[in-house]
């Protein structure tokens, strides 16, 4: 056999095996990592159920996100004249409206009535951009709160939202739209922290207090920065609602989806801000 061609195939069949050898080495380090996080993670937990914090099931899952900016609600505004059956108003970004005739709902089921009316294009301005957010609604008496749907997640903070409020009678009366006009994306599409550790860093700093339960997380578009009066923009953000045992009053906190830390407008309390809408 030609000596030159031994030596090719005892040099090809020595990268491959170094490219085995080291595949291997990374994998088992990932895994002892993987193992450790895990373990962490866990003790975590427990150290949470022992303080009388109810968190339910967590998922590990990691979502993507991107960066979005948009260029606010005043296209709105322009469009107030389509709108029938109502009487319309726009001021400092938010489109108000009183129906002409109430409009009765099933307050257990209230999406089967308004998905129509939010379809209709003389009743609500770019209407199919939104769903309705059970969780939200829920946590609100005398509102029903659609959410702008952005992309791969909808928006979760109070910008993007329609707000259906209902009177003593189970009826719809008026409602409040804002809207993110012209969403574009900044970056490429990026992981996300799971739902696991957004909650399990709000517990580490102190953030989720004892005898307390996670209602509800969600996760969606926040408001990042403001870059004048119609630009902003808008960054993945895990929105993990506390309730305490001993009380209905619920605390929002958020968590930057994209880094895992605090954002900025950590908390809401949701009865306060209920009582300010009506």
């Amino acid at each position: 056999m030609n000596f030159r061609r031994i030596q090719w195939i005892f040099l090809v069949a020595f990268i491959a095996l170094d490219v085995f050898l080291g595949y291997s080495f990374i994998s088992n380090n990932d895994f002892t990592i993987s193992v450790a996080q895990t373990t962490r993670e866990q003790t975590i937990v427990n150290e949470m159920k022992a303080d009388g914090i109810d968190t339910g099931k967590l998922s590990t899952n990691r979502q993507s996100g991107y960066y979005i900016s948009t260029t606010g609600s005043g296209i709105l505004q322009d469009k107030l004249g389509n709108l029938k059956g109502q009487t319309p108003s726009y001021n400092n970004g938010v489109l108000t409206s009183n129906f002409d005739q109430p409009v009765k709902i099933n307050v257990k089921h209230p999406e089967k009535t308004l998905n129509k009316i939010v379809a209709d294009k003389n009743k609500v301005l770019f209407g199919s951009q939104y769903v309705y957010d059970a969780e939200l609604s829920s946590d609100y008496d005398n509102d029903v709160i659609y959410v702008q749907k952005g992309p791969s997640l909808n928006v979760s903070g109070t910008e993007g939202q329609i707000r259906f409020r209902v009177n003593s009678e189970n009826q719809i009366i008026s409602y409040s739209q804002s809207y993110l006009n012209n969403i574009k994306t900044l970056r490429e599409k990026a992981k996300l922290v799971s739902e696991r550790k957004a909650v399990l860093y709000l517990y580490q700093h102190d953030k989720i207090y004892n005898n307390s339960k996670i209602k509800w997380t969600k996760l969606g578009y926040t408001r990042l920065l403001a870059l004048d009066d119609d630009n902003a923009v808008y960054i993945p953000t895990w929105m993990v609602a506390i309730q305490s045992k001993n009380s209905d009053s619920i605390e929002i906190k958020r968590v930057n989806a994209f880094t895992g830390t605090l954002s900025k407008t950590d908390a809401d309390t949701l009865d306060e801000a209920a009582s300010e809408s009506n």
